[in-house]
């Protein structure tokens, strides 16, 4: 199996605080030899972000986790076959939530997230509601919620 860790997922791993740190780090463990785990280049973008905007006591340690991250796991770019498929999975949803293209914008990423999971043919791994809404409209989406 192949799977795609949303920022969320990321979140939990690397935060061994965080209520969802052992679910995530169990399921990894439980992965066999031929399973493939990825990361999107957008997962990087969302912690560099982070790293910005962390008060002067955090940065540090979000600068390591975003080091064992790349040390971790291979990061997927993005991708031409994704592009066009971003654009008729972004219609479907602004469609099926009834959203205006303003409001759509706010879930850029996570439909470039979809569109990368489903061209590369990999399970995404997320909490977000909003993967849900989308594998209705692409049931070629699949996900994974493994917190649950």
């Amino acid at each position: 199996m192949r799977y795609l860790l949303d920022s969320d997922t990321l979140s939990d791993l690397y935060e061994p605080s965080s209520p969802g740190h052992a679910g995530v780090a169990r399921r990894l463990a439980q992965l066999s030899d031929s399973d493939k785990v990825f990361i999107s280049i957008l997962a990087l973008y969302e912690a560099e972000y982070g790293y910005a905007n962390a008060p002067e006591g955090k940065k540090d340690l979000i600068r390591q986790r975003i080091a064992d991250m790349r040390g971790d796991f291979e990061i997927l770019p993005l991708t031409p076959e994704a592009a066009r498929l971003f654009g008729s999975l972004k219609a479907a949803l602004s469609q099926f939530r009834g959203l205006s293209s303003e409001k759509s914008k706010i879930h850029n990423i996570d439909v470039m997230l979809a569109a990368t999971a489903v061209t590369e043919a990999c399970t995404l791994i997320s909490t977000d509601s909003i993967y849900g809404d989308l594998q209705k409209t692409d049931p070629m989406l699949q996900i994974e919620n493994w917190l649950v």
